[in-house]
């Protein structure tokens, strides 16, 4: 699948005269749960020519490719990434810790990594999986079977709201990586290493039996983080004044490469 995916990056950068930076893996596989049927979530970030960035009005800084039922693909400029990154948005942090790579150059993305940090919010991170958690749990709780997949929409969230208030640092994407550093109660834990083990085997679609002991768990953490997330501290107006400097740096040092 590697060779498939090469080749649409490829076929992107030619018919949108583009260079990505960075392209990985997100979704269920990149999180550490996929099923037998999951498919590739791709997700990369881009550069236009200097020339592109200097015109009147901006154009469009999204690149979607039809999905299908093996590729999900889509990439955000720079800029555009930038711009999130200054308001601490969840999902491109997560891009960043992805444990898949399909393309990357390792010093710009280790300095786009430290840059994060510094825009990281632990506030609007939160709440992003609160939020995310709270919806993905209503739609559970009462069922005596329940989706699988869906249940990870609880979990791999709750365990972010846990990795923030350990470590105060950007949650890491993939479960296993939390699941390592994480307190967590160890018949919990086994609850949730067993159900990896049987998505793996299963298709997105299937149910099981509602975890009961790991239900309580979820609403209990559910209940938790939102009085948790009101007593953080409220943050400082950050500089955009590094994000200017990263993207100058960037612009000037890869758009040459761009034929």
């Amino acid at each position: 699948m590697d060779k498939v995916i090469q080749a649409q990056l490829r076929d992107i950068e030619e018919k949108n005269n583009v260079k990505i930076l960075y392209a990985i893996e997100s979704g269920s596989r990149g999180w550490g749960f996929e099923s037998k049927d999951s498919d590739f979530d791709v997700r990369f970030i881009y550069i236009h020519p200097v020339e592109w960035y200097l015109s009147v009005f901006e154009g469009p800084d999204i690149i979607e490719i039809p999905v299908d039922e093996v590729l999900d693909v889509n990439g955000w400029d720079l800029r555009k990434a930038l711009k999130l990154m200054y308001r601490s948005n969840a999902s491109l942090l997560e891009w960043l810790s992805s444990p898949i790579t399909y393309r990357q150059n390792q010093e710009l993305v280790k300095e786009l990594r430290q840059v994060a940090e510094k825009y990281f919010s632990p506030i609007s991170v939160t709440y992003h999986y609160i939020n995310i958690a709270k919806k993905s749990f209503d739609g559970l709780e009462g069922l005596n079977n329940v989706n699988i997949k869906k249940l990870f929409y609880v979990i791999r969230p709750i365990l972010s709201c846990m990795w923030i208030e350990n470590f105060n640092t950007i949650p890491p994407m993939n479960l296993q990586a939390m699941m390592k550093e994480v307190k967590m109660d160890d018949k919990v834990k086994t609850i949730i290493e067993e159900l990896v083990t049987i998505k793996a085997d299963r298709i997105e679609s299937d149910t099981i039996k509602q975890p009961t002991e790991l239900m309580e768990f979820l609403r209990d953490k559910l209940e938790y983080y939102y009085s948790y997330a009101k007593n953080i501290k409220t943050e400082k107006e950050r500089d955009s004044s590094i994000l200017n400097e990263f993207f100058h740096k960037t612009i000037k040092e890869y758009s040459g490469d761009i034929e």
